[in-house]
């Protein structure tokens, strides 16, 4: 189980890290747009599951 919780961890920082490189390419191509906040929700929804997972990652069912 600790196996599948690293993997969605990893999972998820890669989908944060392309919501910032698309916030920034959106930006530089298009200016400020309503485009840009679609990136920020996702990137705030995989936060969320990041922070969800590390603190599943501590409790014992879950060793």
């Amino acid at each position: 189980m600790k196996l599948v919780l690293m993997l969605v961890l990893v999972a998820s920082m890669v989908v944060l890290f392309f919501s910032g490189y698309f916030v920034g390419m959106l930006k530089e191509r298009y200016g400020k747009n309503l485009l840009i906040i679609i990136p920020i929700f996702i990137a705030m929804f995989m936060f969320n599951i990041i922070w969800a997972i590390t603190e599943l990652a501590k409790d014992a069912r879950w060793q």
